[in-house]
This record gives structure tokens, sequence and C-alpha cells, in this order.
């Protein structure tokens, strides 16, 4: 499938939920001086924080896939329907509004 209407760029989604989930990992990891600059400490994040950023994780995921599913619609590898399908999977079935 060739894709590219957003020029891959929806990639970019998954890798700022990896870092998060990185924060996630290493928050409560203290600050120590004596280790290598590269090594992972945390930022002390609250728990409230904490449950936040997992919850964007799961929506960076999710719309990070759902782009890629518009992305082949609108390139012509799949069809509407089927970025329909996978938004009414993601967000449920919206109801049209009728005057």
């Amino acid at each position: 499938m060739s894709g590219g209407h957003f020029d891959y760029r929806q990639s970019y989604l998954g890798y700022i939920a990896e870092q998060l989930e990185e924060d996630i990992q290493y928050n409560d990891v203290e600050y120590d001086s004596s280790k290598m600059d590269d090594d992972h400490y945390g930022y002390q994040l609250q728990p409230e924080t904490i449950e936040y950023m997992k919850t964007m994780v799961e929506e960076l995921y999710k719309l990070k896939e759902l782009l890629k599913e518009y992305d082949y619609a609108v390139s012509g590898d799949t069809s509407e329907q089927s970025f329909l399908d996978a938004a009414r999977l993601v967000y449920g079935a919206r109801q049209e509004e009728t005057c």
C-alpha cells in the first residue's frame, strides 16, 4: 500500500507515545549525578499526571492508526468505508443530526 497523504508524518505520533511510555516507566527513578549522562531518570511526577499520560499514550496510538486508515483511503489503497469502519471501532458510530 502506498499511502503518503500525510507524508508518513502520522508515524511521529507513535514516537511521541513511546517517549511518554518511557517517561512513565522511569518516573520514579531519582536523579543521581554519579550516573552516566545517558542513564534514565524520572521527573517525579504525581500519580494523577501519570494516569493522564497513560491516557494520552492510548489516544496517540489510536489516532496514529486511524490516520493511517484515512491516508490509505484518500490515497486509493482502500476505501472510505474501510476508514469509516476503523473510525467507528475507535470512536463509535456517529448519529447524523437532522433538522
